[in-house]
């Protein structure tokens, strides 16, 4: 949902690039970054601090814009490279130009998508027999197969079980060598050859029909809006006649979606026995997104999944072959079934340049444009007929579908045992998407509203519109986030192993170990549970994303590569040690684990209730998007951005100083059913303002709620409504199960008992709780007069419009520039958002009209603040003047750099921990364990750093990731990046390196801030205009650094 667009303030000149590109590209960037930096050096450059924003704009008449720190810092490392690069060929110091000296080829395969000589580098690669030609080897692999003397694709082809490093995992040993016995064969006599493997999954591949569905997509992800365009839907029949749905816009994409699933699902109801074929995840990923960015075919996605109608050939291939080829793209498999492809494009990265280029045409030359068109679909139609040639190649192996008769009747006993069953897990599936559907029609009204619209006549009704959309995918958001819960179930028990590797809420498991168990050996019917707990060893390169205590489900193999699941519990991980329980029956106990994953559903409780009353409540009362929008409601001020609405009608009053309070009470009590924000950065007093302003009311004999996502959160801030003046017995608050912990406040066994104590109040009053709590029936028969939502940047949307209805006003208090809401995909609507996201829009800092900004930090040090209000706030955060005394005796305080040097670390870094513990170990010498926090955005580094403080007895310094320490502050904190390089970072440097999450954590300290890390991260090439922000992060903090 795009916010409304707001005027820049500040004068000089922003840098403007024109481009015929249609995309953002990183060579752009560096562009516009010369042009910004010039612009300084002449003294006219616009302030960043007014929130100048620099671009491009580009031939598909799009805007792309930057800040200048998301830019310059970066163009100025890549500069500096290159002139010191001259400087020695100058000096004439040649040596490292010598040809001895320079690599051919890059360490992995990767950077050949942004390299113009891919060939030279394969070539060098064949020649020198490395390692990374092997066809599923990681770099962490290579790196330990390196140490214990494998250099080559013939060593490890011809090791023995004798020459395993011993941190590689035996299964996984074998495999790799299996498979550089098969390349190596080919290398060295040109001939291709596979091998079948044991109990292959082509057995129960099903058999031809002549109405299978051979499917491929092609997608754009440099489209101008987030997420990507999936343009082509191309599908053939067994008779090859190629059928494609164009898309080149959003409202297309919608259309050629549901014509393609249509058509698709048509062909399945009509005929049991036909399957849609593809290769890769890809396709299944897509139609799950796009059912739910566009909130249409939702319930015939749902069913080709659960039916098993969509059958990825990728993953049929990599559970029945081997084969001699250093990777198992579909171009490859191609040798082994004589496929001649028409298309001049090569691949799916050249068909994403070819439409670029077809979009930049379009104006220009439009009978080229129709040519370049023309050779993309003759792409997409090679693929799909390719696949089908695979399928008949798969079909001809010995044990092709001979189990498959077996396996469906096994399936549709499961579902005969799920339809008895309500408990069952795919029963409750079932029952969500019912639900959904009976939502879809509650709701079926508002989308007629606007199923007409005339989009881009007139932009203030456009916004209506969108905030109409959001007000009807609200009332879907939490049945949605439960079927796509179970969507994502689905995909991941059936995904292939290098999708869960890249999978931060999965682990792969190899070479598992069960625990002796009581029921060894006992004689029980197949039926009985048992629980059952094991451990593993991770496998290079795996990054633990998991935390102990997690649900989780078990995957396992019953036969033919085929999946089911058992629920269980992540116990521990120590060290390399991965120990989690299952619970499983009898029949099930002897299939070995091969994945663990999340277990991601929450229920929705009354909060689904609570949100269909209010959301359909106000479209009543609106009746249609064509009018404005209803003034007089909390709710519809937060969805159309309106600034607070005051008693005199007032504005809000300009703070004079540091002291927000007196402008932050007037405006509170001024307020007239209406929203008001309060953004307070790191060590801003948030809380301190939030307690008082309570407080003020509670003596006015207000009735006030308090929510927040999470039990901490809310009984943090009751807490300081009792050190502001307000008297326990006028707070109440319903404990989190199991917590038995005493509290200054009232703790109600549950909503009935609260209602009872309500009953009885004279006077102003505060309940807390969670969202759950102000959706109950018992809390919503009185209105609040006001509700406060702490941490609202991390409280979602739609649970604002739930609880919103109990209340006459809304304050928001958080900070969107930290840690913001975790969704589970993107929804239609713009309702994935967070309630103070929303709000604010595209703003980093909260505009004077809508609320309070508070430009004044109380924990940092002006040197240690001065990094993060350059990341995160414009330069507009400043530190009180108290915070100079923040120092520690000996040290000067600020941010400091700890650079170590290291290679092939993804998840931790020993080296790192090292340099962590080291320093530690200096500052306890003047402050205290409890003055020490250390950060790091792995799990698998926070485990490593607390064994090893935990080796040297400093059991009270705190270790986590920045999760676990929003809010808490301490003397020193320490972050440890742990990657060692851009190439290594799981999840990429934009989550290494994200913005809110480093603001978090350096922002945590008071005195001293450190940051231990690789100087390989900023030596990167940029692959994405990603990666040109995060080094442009990296590089602009530690331009910060002390000397």
């Amino acid at each position: 949902m795009a916010a409304k667009p707001t005027k820049r303030k500040s004068s000089g000149y922003i840098a403007w690039d024109a481009k015929l590109a249609s995309s953002a590209k990183p060579h752009y960037l560096l562009q516009v970054a010369l042009y910004v930096e010039a612009l300084g050096a002449l003294g006219l450059k616009a302030s960043s601090k007014d929130g100048a924003l620099h671009g491009l704009i580009l031939g598909s008449r799009t805007l792309e814009l930057f800040e200048e720190g998301e830019i310059v810092p970066a163009m100025r490392q890549a500069r500096s490279y290159l002139e010191a690069a001259f400087a020695k060929a100058a000096s004439g110091d040649l040596k490292d130009f010598e040809l001895e000296q320079l690599s051919l080829h890059c360490e992995i395969q990767s950077t050949c998508v942004i390299c113009e000589y891919p060939d030279l580098c394969e070539t060098n690669r064949i020649e020198i027999d490395h390692l990374v030609q092997i066809a599923g080897i990681n770099k962490s692999q290579i790196e330990k197969l390196k140490k214990a003397g494998i250099t080559t694709m013939a060593a490890l082809a011809a090791a023995t079980d004798a020459q395993r490093p011993s941190d590689f995992v035996p299964g996984s040993f074998d495999k790799l060598r299996k498979q550089a016995k098969l390349q190596a064969n080919f290398k060295e006599t040109g001939k291709h050859s596979f091998l079948v493997l044991d109990d292959p999954e082509i057995g129960v591949l099903p058999p031809p029909s002549a109405n299978d569905v051979f499917f491929d997509m092609e997608g754009f992800p440099y489209f101008e809006e987030k997420g990507g365009l999936e343009y082509l839907f191309g599908a053939l029949t067994p008779d090859k006649t190629f059928h494609s749905f164009w898309a080149h816009d959003r409202q297309q994409e919608a259309v050629a979606f549901q014509a393609f699933v249509k058509f698709a699902y048509d062909k399945m109801i009509s005929d049991p026995s036909a399957h849609i074929y593809h290769y890769a995840p890809y396709e299944v990923t897509a139609l799950n997104k796009l059912a739910t960015r566009h909130g249409v075919m939702e319930k015939e996605v749902d069913w080709l999944l659960s039916e098993g109608k969509l059958i990825d050939l990728y993953k049929v291939v990599k559970g029945s072959i081997m084969i001699s080829q250093p990777s198992y793209s579909i171009k490859k498999l191609e040798a082994f079934y004589e496929f001649d492809r028409k298309s001049t494009v090569v691949d799916a990265g050249s068909s994403i340049e070819e439409y670029d280029y077809y979009r930049q045409l379009l104006e220009q030359d439009p009978a080229q444009a129709k040519v370049v068109l023309q050779t993309i679909s003759d792409y997409n139609e090679d693929d799909c007929i390719s696949t089908l040639a695979l399928y008949k190649w798969l079909s001809s192996l010995p044990g092709a579908h001979q189990k498959y008769s077996a396996f469906r009747e096994a399936v549709d006993r499961k579902k005969a045992e799920w339809a008895a069953d309500p408990e069952d897990e795919d029963s409750a599936t079932n029952k969500a998407e019912r639900e959904l559907a009976q939502l879809q029609l509650a709701t079926d009204h508002m989308a007629k509203a606007i199923a007409d619209w005339r989009w881009g006549e007139d932009s203030e009704a456009d916004y209506r519109a969108k905030i109409w959309q959001a007000l009807m995918h609200s009332v879907l958001y939490y049945k949605r986030e439960e079927v796509i819960t179970f969507r994502e179930r689905f995909l991941r028990r059936e995904a292939v192993d290098e999708t869960l590797h890249a999978d931060r809420k999965a682990l792969v498991v190899s070479g598992c170990e069960r625990e002796a168990s009581g029921f060894d050996g006992m004689q029980l019917n197949p039926t009985v549970k048992i629980s059952l707990n094991y451990s593993y060893e991770l496998d290079p390169g795996q990054t633990v994303m998991l935390k102990p205590g997690t649900a989780i489900y078990v995957r396992f193999n019953f036969g033919a590569n085929q999946h089911d699941l058992d629920r269980g519990t992540l116990i521990s991980i120590t060290g390399n040690t991965v120990y989690f329980s299952r619970t499983t029956t009898i029949a099930n106990a002897n299939f070995e684990p091969n994945a663990i994953f999340e277990d991601l559903f929450i229920r929705s409780g009354g909060k689904q209730d609570a949100v269909r009353e209010n959301a359909l409540g106000l479209a009543n009362e609106w009746i249609s998007p064509q009018f404005e929008a209803p003034t007089g409601n909390a709710t519809l001020d937060l969805l159309m951005r309106r600034a607070p609405s005051l008693i005199d009608h007032g504005a809000l009053l300009p703070v004079s100083g540091d002291d927000y309070l007196p402008c932050v009470i007037d405006a509170v009590t001024r307020m007239h059913r209406t929203v008001l924000a309060i953004q307070g950065p790191p060590g801003s007093g948030k809380t301190y303002l939030g307690s008082r302003t309570i407080a003020h009311l509670v003596e006015q004999g207000k009735k006030i709620a308090v929510v927040a996502n999470s039990h901490s959160a809310v009984e943090n801030l009751l807490a300081d409504c009792i050190e502001a003046g307000v008297s326990g017995s006028a707070i109440s608050k319903q404990p989190k199960k199991e917590d038995k912990t005493p509290r200054g406040w009232m703790t109600p066994s549950g909503y009935s008992v609260m209602k009872n104590w309500r009953a009885k109040q004279t006077g102003g009053y505060v309940i807390g709780g969670t969202a759950w709590t102000f959706c109950s029936s018992y809390v919503l028969e009185e209105e609040f007069d006001y509700i406060f939502i702490d941490e609202a940047a991390q409280f979602s949307l739609v649970d604002a419009i739930a609880v919103g209805g109990g209340s006459t006003n809304m304050v928001l208090l958080g900070d969107p520039m930290q840690l913001t809401q975790v969704v589970q995909a993107v929804h239609p609507g713009g309702v994935d958002n967070s309630a103070l996201g929303h709000y604010m829009g595209e703003q980093q800092i909260l505009d004077a009209e809508h609320g309070y900004f508070v430009e004044v930090t109380r924990r940092m040090h002006p040197s240690v603040n001065a990094p993060v209000s350059w990341l995160s706030y414009q330069n507009r955060l400043h530190s009180h003047p108290d915070t100079k005394t923040h120092e520690i005796a000996g040290i000067d305080p600020g941010f400091n750099l700890c650079p170590v040097e290291h290679i092939g670390n993804s998840s931790y870094s020993l080296e790192e921990v090292e340099a962590v513990l080291e320093l530690t170990k200096k500052h306890l010498q003047l402050v205290g364990q409890e003055d020490v926090l250390i950060v790091a955005p792995y799990n698998a580094q926070v485990d490593e750093i607390r064994d090893a403080l935990d080796a040297a007895k400093l059991f009270e310094v705190q270790v986590g990731t920045v999760d676990k320490f929003q809010g808490r502050e301490a003397q020193v904190v320490i972050v440890s990046l742990a990657a060692s390089s851009a190439n290594d970072a799981p999840r990429g440097l934009d989550f290494l390196l994200d913005r809110n999450r480093l603001n978090v954590a350096l922002s945590r300290a008071k005195a001293n801030s450190y940051l231990v890390y690789s100087p390989e991260l900023i030596r990167t090439r940029f692959t994405n205009i990603e990666d040109v922000k995060a080094i442009s992060r990296l590089v602009g903090l530690l331009e910060f650094a002390n000397a």
